[in-house]
């Protein structure tokens, strides 16, 4: 029995009936716009000036006056420009007579600054070229430390292999990557790379080259000639209870006293660098604009956008004046309206996202009055949903709009995501705002007895003697958010 096998693609045509839903470009220009912060905003706004001739700044001028210049402009004709351009260049007797006498006290001033003042001048400019010579770009931690491994480290192969290393060092000047894995990429034996990084491990800033901070402290008080010290000991054996507070247990075992664990303490252990090579860190710190500003009048409070950071918009009429010209390609024509297009969708979606801003935060200050008024007022419970349901927008649009974004208040510059907070109940049945639990935590822990610190049971129990439901457990979650540690980490032997 044989069987005829066709496996041939042969074309076909079919009809297939679904649903599905299409994001335009314009709406994900509206989303994307709305998520941003405004630092970045601005940065994306240059971006689309370069490339859509079409668009412009309007800058302090206003609509009107502009049109009233471009107006004239257009209105001046041929013969009056080059009649004031001749006036301009037009010279009699006198006017060459001044220039000359001016040229005069201009060269004698010249001469006279040079000769009583060279000296200074020779002077400023040997400080000038020190200066310049002394400027020196910013060196990497890899940069550093590979320039002390070339001096170090003879043959070839031996530097190729610290490279490795150095290379997977983090900005603190951790070693992240297992032994195992470089030598297998680099087919070397683990027991050459120990070997190899023992020696890093000596390199300036001391303590780099570390698997973990506890080796690196180790590290450190090696290079200190301190391996023989109490310090050295407590680190070496005792880390983990040291981290956790365990004071009696370390002194129990090394058969210290408390004096001497505490001066070991102050002048060894604190002293010594968490991050070695954070130092060689090139950090970026940004700078924070509010997106709105809300400001205190009397008892009323005003909601005002920042305008400031981001110049209104406007397009260029020379380029709308333009497709009425017969003369035009279509090819210019089609892209001229394609970039018409593109700038008129710019403006609108930036209109619609500064006034989404506005509303939530309008809204904000009527729901939060109290908080904005008084110094010590507290937050209302807020969600998305309701601040969604009252100004009738989606959840996640408000979910976007308060993304890292901030406003200036009387209370300060605050993320705009910081007032959307859950709610607990009171005996009285008035819910506060998980905020204000976590500042009267924060506010019970800074007064405790540091010798006999509150746990997170006691804490519960007070702030329910205050007539807050709050358990334990609640506690502990606020605690860890707070990056706060327990009673054990918190006491002070």
């Amino acid at each position: 029995m044989s069987y005829a096998l066709n496996l041939q693609p042969k074309p076909s045509q079919s009809l297939k009936q679904m649903q599905r839903m299409i994001m335009s470009r314009q709406m994900q220009q509206a989303i994307h716009l709305l998520q941003m912060p405004i630092m970045e905003l601005s940065a994306a706004i240059e971006g689309e000036l370069e490339q859509n001739p079409v668009l412009e700044y309007l800058e302090n001028e206003t609509v009107s006056e502009l049109e009233a210049i471009q107006t004239e402009e257009e209105n001046t004709d041929e013969v009056s420009i080059d009649a004031s351009v001749e006036s301009e260049l037009q010279f009699d007797q006198h006017d060459f007579e001044t220039l000359r006498r001016l040229d005069e006290d201009f060269r004698s001033t010249l001469s006279e600054t040079s000769g009583t003042n060279g000296k200074n001048t020779i002077d400023q400019e040997k400080l000038h070229n020190f200066l310049e010579s002394s400027i020196q770009a910013e060196i990497s931690l890899f940069e550093h430390l590979m320039q002390q491994a070339r001096e170090t480290f003879d043959h070839e192969s031996d530097r190729i292999l610290v490279e490795a290393l150095i290379g997977n060092f983090n900005e603190n000047g951790f070693l992240t990557t297992p032994l195992q894995e470089i030598a297998v990429l680099h087919a070397c034996e683990i027991s050459k790379l120990e070997t190899l990084l023992a020696s890093v491990q000596t390199f300036d800033p001391p303590g780099v080259g570390a698997r973990n901070l506890r080796e690196s402290l180790l590290i450190q008080l090696r290079l200190q000639n301190k391996k023989s010290t109490l310090a050295y000991k407590i680190i070496e054996a005792h880390f983990d209870d040291l981290l956790h507070n365990r004071i009696p247990k370390i002194k129990k075992s090394l058969q210290c006293t408390s004096t001497q664990f505490t001066e070991m303490l102050d002048q060894h252990i604190i002293k010594l660098d968490l991050h070695p090579g954070m130092c060689f860190s090139k950090q970026i710190v940004s700078t924070i604009l509010p997106e709105a500003f809300i400001r205190q009048e009397d008892d009323q409070l005003i909601v005002n956008i920042n305008e400031d950071s981001l110049p209104p918009l406007r397009l260029n009429k020379r380029y709308l004046q333009m497709l009425e010209d017969k003369n035009l390609s279509k090819d210019d024509k089609d892209f001229i309206q394609q970039k018409v297009v593109s700038a008129k969708w710019l403006v609108r979606n930036l209109f619609q996202r500064n006034n989404t801003i506005e509303r939530i935060t309008q809204e904000l200050a009527k729901r939060q009055r109290e908080f904005f008024l008084h110094p010590e007022g507290k937050l209302t419970p807020l969600t998305m949903k309701v601040i969604a349901e009252a100004l009738e927008l989606h959840e996640s649009t408000i979910a976007r709009a308060v993304s890292q974004k901030y406003i200036e208040t009387p209370r300060g510059l605050l993320p705009l995501r910081s007032f959307f907070t859950s709610a607990i109940e009171t005996h009285t049945g008035e819910n506060l705002s998980s905020q204000s639990v976590k500042d009267l935590m924060r506010e019970l822990i800074k007064n405790e007895n540091k010798n006999n610190p509150l746990s997170d049971e006691a804490i519960a129990r007070v702030i329910k003697e205050q007539g807050i439901h709050c358990a334990r457990r609640t506690v502990a979650k606020y605690r860890l958010a707070l990056n706060i540690g327990s009673s054990q980490q918190r006491r002070k032997f």
